[in-house]
């Protein structure tokens, strides 16, 4: 298994005009103060993770990650999905991170699965070679970009990301491109951050967007996607119920 960089990709650094993320609101008499912040590209948001890459092992650990997945995987029955195709199912795991995501999805599927991944971090690409191997994996992984995926159309079975489109300066416009590299029949498996004390803490020291189950519905119902469910995922310490599973599939 190799870590590689696809040469075809737009630019890290392409600027990329972002509507402003909604941070917070009020009223003083007749007026209405909010505060919103733009979201980081996606070159600032790779030198990020770069950054702290090496101390995520600790945070994936603390908020039980690897587990905590486990739950709504289940309960959206991609493991079951995953039994029938022949030779290997092709599982495209965008914004990989250390493989959390991946590893959860392995831990409960029976039979041979195809792992892809991708991030716009080399260094957290490396950390997922090291942990997905030492998982007994054996993943694809390459440095590319969820809003412009390396990937032909209908590639996939199941295409997931955790924690990634809340994110983007343009959510929808990456999920598009997630259904675009979806076979017909395949599964969507989304994990994003949904609103909370816990959430508001991430939202002002990513930028990110809090998602709430109506808003997370809406954009795969918009996609066209049908049999859309949503549970919320419990994570560990103090984080709670922090974040929200969604899963959806391409009509066939």
């Amino acid at each position: 298994m190799t870590v590689s960089k696809n040469e075809s990709l737009t630019p890290l650094g392409t600027a990329t005009i972002a509507k402003a993320i909604p941070m917070t609101s009020g009223r003083i008499g007749s007026w209405e103060i909010m505060i919103s912040r733009r979201p980081l590209s996606t070159a600032d948001l790779a030198r990020r993770y770069d950054a702290v890459s090496g101390k995520w092992a600790r945070k994936v650990c603390r908020f039980q990650l690897d587990t905590a997945y486990q739950e709504p995987l289940l309960a959206s029955q991609v493991a079951v999905d995953l039994i029938h195709i022949k030779p290997h199912a092709q599982v495209l795991d965008c914004g990989v991170g250390n493989g959390s995501l991946s590893i959860a999805l392995d831990s409960i599927k029976t039979g041979p699965v195809d792992i892809h991944g991708i991030d716009t971090s080399v260094e957290m690409l490396l950390q997922a070679k090291l942990k997905m191997r030492h998982a007994g994996m054996d993943p694809h992984l390459q440095q590319a970009d969820v809003m412009s995926l390396p990937y032909d159309d209908q590639s996939f079975d199941v295409v997931m990301a955790a924690h990634v489109l809340e994110h983007l300066p343009n959510p929808q416009r990456a999920l598009a491109e997630m259904v675009r590299v979806l076979k017909p029949g395949g599964m969507v498996f989304l994990c994003m951050t949904r609103p909370s004390l816990f959430g508001a803490l991430v939202q002002f020291r990513w930028r990110t967007r809090a998602i709430t189950e109506q808003q997370g519905i809406a954009w795969l119902d918009a996609s066209r996607l049908v049999d859309v469910g949503s549970q919320p995922v419990r994570l560990g310490s103090f984080a709670g119920v922090a974040s929200t599973a969604f899963w959806a599939r391409r009509p066939i």
